[in-house]
């Protein structure tokens, strides 16, 4: 079902760019806060949310078809069941949660960064910065911050946030489910690679009929 969708997607989406130059998958990203982040956190948390990468908001841009990305329905996503034992046996919440169709390209540091974010109940925020390419295998730059808000007090009795980040570069195959780990979150990442549609060619035999057939004469 999900290559039947992408398929019809991709008649589209890619006739202007070579296969060679352009690799397409569908990319799907789950992330989800721990209701207490794990004790063994020792990092010492900024005060702010550090700089953030100049990029595009993922939503926008799958609404939008920027670069060619293209949003798939939630009954595609293969990170369901994990989302839902997240929710109800890790009593986790999750932030984040997205399939679409990604043309990858070489050359990482051309590429954009694609911005994401979610709120959970708990106090806990996400702002994330994902930037992806593929040679042998494929490459997330994943530069992420969950906010949990008004958890600490300062030595004059003032309420603070807060910010965990996660940075990281990793090089994923399609055939694993690949998790990103840290103690208070944690980013579940599923990549499909997906076969363009080629063009259907009649038979010999039709051919010939069709190019036998009377053309219509002007009136």
């Amino acid at each position: 079902m999900t290559h039947r969708i992408v398929s019809m997607l991709l008649v589209t989406l890619m006739t202007s760019t070579a296969y060679a130059e352009v690799r397409p998958y569908a990319l799907e990203i789950l992330v989800f806060a721990r209701p207490e982040p794990v004790q063994s956190i020792t990092e010492v948390f900024p005060a702010t949310e550090p700089e953030a990468p100049q990029s595009f908001d993922l939503l926008f841009a799958l609404n939008s078809r920027f670069k060619n990305l293209t949003p798939l329905p939630n009954s595609s996503r293969v990170l369901l069941n994990s989302a839902l034992r997240i929710q109800t046996q890790l009593n986790g919440e999750v932030l984040f949660h997205q399939r679409w169709i990604h043309p990858l390209t070489e050359n990482q540091a051309d590429n954009p960064w694609f911005q994401i974010s979610g709120s959970g109940s708990n106090g806990f925020k996400l702002n994330g910065y994902l930037r992806w390419s593929i040679d042998r295998y494929i490459e997330l730059d994943a530069d992420l911050r969950v906010t949990r808000e008004s958890v600490r007090q300062a030595t004059d009795g003032t309420v603070l946030d807060e910010v965990y980040v996660l940075k990281e570069f990793r090089k994923m195959s399609s055939k694993d489910i690949h998790y990103l780990d840290h103690p208070a979150f944690g980013v579940l990442i599923a990549a499909e690679p997906i076969e363009l549609a080629t063009p259907q060619v009649p038979p010999a035999n039709e051919v010939s009929v069709l190019e036998t057939q009377p053309q219509p004469q002007a009136q």
